[in-house]
This record gives C-alpha cells, structure tokens and sequence, in this order.
C-alpha cells in the first residue's frame, strides 16, 4: 500500500506514520510538507519526504498510482483566519480543490481522506455534535473546511471520486510542540511556570481526543474504505477547569497558579463530538481516557524539555 500524507511533518502526520509503521512496516510513506528544519528522525519515518506545497505543479503528480492521501494540511487555527481570512480560503479551499481535479483526472481511483473539523464547522450548539446537524460556522476557518466538505461531495457524486472527511474534535497528543492549541499550551506553561491561561471563564467545552485514537480511526478508514462524512471525537465534554484539574491531579504537589484573560471572538462555546455513526458503520471507538492521555502528554514535553 502506498499512502501520501499532506502535512506529514506535522502533529498528526508524525503520529500517523509512527502508527501505520508499527501496523506494517511494508506500506510506502509519502509526506508532503512545507515545514522546514526538522529533524533526521522525523524524515526516517517517510520513504519519501517532499518540502513544498501540497499543490504546486511539481506536488500534484505524487498523487497518482497511490491507495490514498490523507489530506492533513491546511490553516489550521480560527485566530489565524480571523486575522488573515483571504489567506485560509486559498491556502486551504483553493490548493484542496486543485488536489481533486488532479485526481479526477489522473489518478481517479485515489481514496481522499480529509482532515476536517466538528466544532467550527458547526459552529454555537447546545448538545452533541453530529452528521445530520445543520452547518452554520462562525469563523472564516470553518467555513473553508465546510467548503472543501461540498468540493468533496460534488467530485464524489459527479466523478464518483472516492472522499471521506473526518470531522475531529480537538486532538492532542505527543510530538504537538509547535501547536499552540489547549493541551499542547498547558503542557508548555506548566512546564515553565506552573501557570495556566483561561480564555473566558473557563467553561466552556471542548471533546478532546488523543492522537492515538484518531491514528487508529484513520488506519480503520482507509483499510475499510470508508466514505462520506464522520464525527470524530470521544463524546466527552470537558470544560477547560475540569482540564486543569487534570493537570492538577499528575502532580498534586504543585501549586497551578490560574490566569483569566478575555474570551477569543470566533470560537464556540461548547463541543461534544456524538461519534455512533464511525462506531456503527466502521466498527471505531476511541479508548483513550482523558487523563491517561494528558499524562502521556506531559510525558513526552517533559522529555523534550529536557533534551534542550
């Protein structure tokens, strides 16, 4: 099997090939991806590593006579596309479309597999979240994950071009020390001050789900080829003071010290991921317990921390 991952030096995308080589050592890795400056160790996980665009011409061609691309590049953040909105759409709506012409045309029995999102798609709702709910995103950055959503299934239902996208909730996990997202900041500021920043009054929830689970649910889709749409979380919500008191309870001893500042415009208040339709159509469910993962977590920064 052959398999290109977009944004494959990144979070997930290490993850997932470290997951897919320990699942079988045979499957050819491919990983598309801008970032510069990594490491010896992350390129070895790739028989092929390329450092440009997704979907430039000199890209496009890696897509044709692969078994699938897991499309994990993009803008990545709703404060990135609040401050540059023009700059999401096209980095992630316009490159993305010109990835399914490519394969329409060339490499039309490709399997896309698209890394999308629940929450800010969505956007405000009270309850959990799943496939049948109405979209309605409140920033720029849902709204271009929605719209690759309908460039999916239009290529599907006219081209019979086979898409599935992933709505995860909000991933975390080791190997996250360039995200600034909850988890992966709470570990860097506990680490360096035992000091955690709250957006807001706290409250508000967020379904967060290890990187492990969402390997394994990817793994799942691509082996039963999947298609169509699916939630992807734990069913879990968790406000971001029940966070800290995981922090709190890996270390008893430390005093967190809690800092309030305004709340973010463009972010929902509340997402808890209904994840039954992955469960009943492909047999998935995560397993990975909150705690357990925030331990793991911390775990792997501390390391890293050490070695600097």
């Amino acid at each position: 099997m052959k398999v290109v991952i977009t944004g494959g030096l990144g979070f997930i995308g290490q993850n997932l090939a470290r997951w897919l080589r320990g699942r079988d050592n045979s499957i050819e890795l491919v990983a598309i991806d801008w970032r510069t400056g990594t490491s010896h160790q992350e390129h070895a996980l790739f028989d092929v590593v390329v450092n440009t665009c997704f979907a430039n011409e000199e890209t496009l061609p890696l897509y044709k006579d692969v078994d699938a691309v897991i499309h994990l590049a993009a803008c990545t953040t709703v404060q990135e596309s609040i401050h540059d909105p023009h700059r999401t759409f096209e980095n992630n709506v316009e490159k993305t479309e010109r990835m399914l012409e490519y394969a329409r045309i060339n490499a039309p029995n490709i399997h896309f597999v698209f890394s999308s999102t629940g929450g800010a798609i969505i956007g405000e709702h009270d309850g959990e979240i799943h496939e049948e709910i109405a979209a309605r995103p409140i920033s720029p950055y849902g709204a271009s994950k929605l719209a690759i959503e309908g460039l999916m299934s239009a290529y599907q239902g006219s081209f019979n071009l086979r898409c599935v996208s992933l709505r995860f909730s909000n991933v975390y996990g080791p190997y996250s020390g360039h995200k600034d997202s909850v988890v992966a900041a709470f570990c860097k500021s506990y680490i360096e001050s035992g000091t955690l920043q709250i957006n807001g009054d706290g409250r508000q929830t967020r379904d967060y789900v290890y990187v492990d689970d969402i390997c394994r649910a990817i793994e799942v889709v691509i082996l039963k080829k999947g298609q169509g749409l699916y939630q992807l979380g734990t069913g879990v919500g968790t406000s971001i003071l029940e966070l800290i008191d995981v922090f709190q309870n890996i270390d008893p001893d430390r005093q967190i010290e809690k800092i309030f500042v305004a709340p973010l415009s463009g972010e929902v208040r509340h997402n808890v991921t209904n994840c039954s339709r992955i469960e009943k159509e492909l047999g998935f469910t995560p397993t990975i317990k909150l705690q357990d993962g925030v331990k793991a977590t911390m775990k792997w920064f501390q390391k890293t921390n050490t070695k600097r």
